[in-house]
């Protein structure tokens, strides 16, 4: 009876991660246009998945969405295959992972709390490891575009990592503790 209790308990948790899976590819392929960044929604979906699941189901859950990510990623992809690959996985792996740790550290005491800390955590780790990677990989070729002003630099600094940083930052804050209370108060009722 044991057994066959702790197998559905592992049939559950696998197809529910599947769903989280699911959903985090297909949101991969909804951007949301704001100023010169594209933002999507698989982040919050990240956290949520790693603070239920734990680290490696939320380093997981950034695979797909990063490797569809490499579609859109233009010059970067052109100029540093390697580097391109290595820092788009590396920051989704990390940051899911790393906010799935936060959140474990903390929830014994307060798990919004720690959810909305692993909301801060996960897009700090994405834009850091990907200006990181910018920076080792195609810095040069960004000097070269930026000329005397430095305006290509610039661009890449605030549009793409500050402003994509900032926006994400704010979603995940609001949309990461409340989904966490829904699935509380729906898993008081039964209702997952």
């Amino acid at each position: 009876m044991k057994e066959s209790k702790l197998n559905q308990e592992s049939i559950r948790k696998l197809t529910l991660v599947a769903l989280l899976t699911a959903l985090a590819t297909a949101l991969s392929f909804i951007k949301i246009p704001i100023l010169g960044a594209s933002i999507t929604l698989v982040l919050p979906v990240v956290i949520i998945g790693g603070a239920i699941y734990g680290p490696l189901v939320g380093a997981w859950l950034t695979v797909i969405p990063n490797l569809i990510a490499l579609t859109e990623a233009g010059i970067f992809l052109v100029t540093s295959p390697v580097g391109c690959v290595a820092t788009l996985l590396l920051k989704g792996i990390l940051a899911g992972f790393v906010s799935g740790v936060v959140y474990k550290a903390l929830s014994k005491k307060h798990p919004i709390g720690a959810v909305t800390c692993a909301a801060v955590v996960a897009p700090v780790i994405n834009s850091g490891v990907f200006v990181l990677g910018c920076y080792i990989f195609i810095w040069d070729y960004l000097v070269s575009l930026a000329g005397e002003n430095g305006v290509g630099i610039g661009l890449l600094l605030f549009g793409l990592a500050g402003l994509n940083f900032i926006i994400e930052l704010i979603l995940n804050v609001i949309l990461c503790p409340s989904i966490l209370r829904i699935l509380q108060i729906a898993s008081k009722k039964k209702l997952v």
